[in-house]
């Protein structure tokens, strides 16, 4: 288990990546997550963003599993190209407010001055 981390967090993983890994200890200092695939035993370290990709195949910054169940496959790019469009659709949410003055600390709309 990560340093600082506790068995009780497993319950409140909603990733769907946790259905298809676990997570191991690999010893010494480091604090990364590392975890390993269900299907073909590969240890990822970063962490479920990482263990996503390897699923997906997405090849962006782990090396795929060419022989996922397509099913798998299929859930894990889903929840991922939704999660990309929920902080998308907020960060558009968040540019509109600061546009409107509301982030710039008066009543105004003016920002204020410079600490």
């Amino acid at each position: 288990m990560v340093k600082g981390k506790e068995k009780s967090n497993v319950s409140l993983r909603r990733d769907p990546s946790w259905k298809y890994s676990v997570q191991v200890d690999v010893g010494g200092e480091k604090t990364y997550v590392y975890l390993k695939c269900n299907f073909c035993g590969k240890v990822v370290k970063g962490g479920v963003t990482r263990m996503k990709e390897h699923l997906s195949c997405s090849h962006k910054n782990v090396a795929p599993f060419a022989s996922v169940p397509d099913n798998v496959k299929d859930e894990i790019a889903a929840y991922m190209k939704k999660s990309t469009t929920t902080k998308h659709l907020q960060q558009e949410q968040f540019d509109e407010r600061v546009e409107q003055g509301a982030y710039y600390g008066s009543e105004s709309g003016k920002a204020l001055p410079p600490l």
